[in-house]
């Protein structure tokens, strides 16, 4: 399964923003799953509005949920 595009949090206005992921950029799991651009929960996503962390399961429910760290 491949998604272009991420539902994130922003925490400080409450605001959910549907954007587009440009690339992985951190994950605990493995270190080779960043060259790879594989997504799991944890993994740290950079989008258009800024880096994110991902909440949501994107294997189990298909869909990718993150809350926003930096802009």
């Amino acid at each position: 399964m491949t998604s272009d595009v991420a539902f994130v949090v922003d925490p400080k206005s409450g605001k959910t923003t549907k954007t587009e992921i440009i690339s992985v950029v951190e994950n605990q799991a493995n270190i080779h799953y960043v060259r790879r651009n594989i997504m799991n929960k944890g993994a740290i996503i950079e989008t258009k509005i800024g880096k994110a962390k991902i909440t949501s399961r994107p294997g189990q429910s298909g869909n990718i949920n993150a809350v926003l760290i930096t802009k």
